[in-house]
């Protein structure tokens, strides 16, 4: 009788643990604090972004590079974020916490932005100055980094 009552209290704490771990996680979950995506397909000579309605917050930026020419993707504005020069059929990503505010994507090869690989949009009601910062380190599948130009004269 005692080895049963043993058992069924330690089944009972255990449950009671497993409960309250998934209370915890479902809390973390339910804290709205997603990370938005916006996928940007760069082909010749244009950004293609999957939308330019974004509100603040953390969002992950996949550049898929569709074009036959290495391209790379960069943002600037309150946030900003850049990845390694992206090879043809590869893709790369940066995650940024965007702050209200004006923002522009733009190709930093060469003189992609200048032919047309850019792209601005705004984040909020109004723009705002916030120190947005880069919250991940860029990761590239199917590329090596290479040292990319700086950004065209106001961008």
């Amino acid at each position: 009788m005692r080895h049963t009552l043993v058992t069924r209290s330690a089944l009972a704490a255990c449950a009671a643990g497993l409960a309250a771990a998934g209370l915890a996680a479902g809390a973390a979950f339910a804290g709205g604090g997603a990370t938005k995506t916006v996928t940007v397909a760069l082909k010749e000579f244009k950004l293609v972004p999957s939308t330019t309605k974004l509100a603040a917050g953390k969002t992950t930026f996949v550049a898929v590079n569709r074009g036959t020419f290495p391209h790379a993707l960069a943002l600037k504005g309150a946030a900003s974020g850049r990845t390694a020069v992206i090879k043809p059929g590869a893709t790369a990503r940066f995650t940024v916490t965007l702050r209200n505010g004006s923002y522009t994507l733009w190709c930093p090869v060469g003189t992609h932005a200048s032919a047309g690989m850019k792209v601005t949009f705004r984040v909020g009601a109004a723009a705002a100055g916030g120190g947005g910062a880069t919250t991940s380190t860029p990761t590239t599948t199917g590329s090596s980094p290479t040292t990319t130009s700086s950004p065209p004269d106001g961008y």
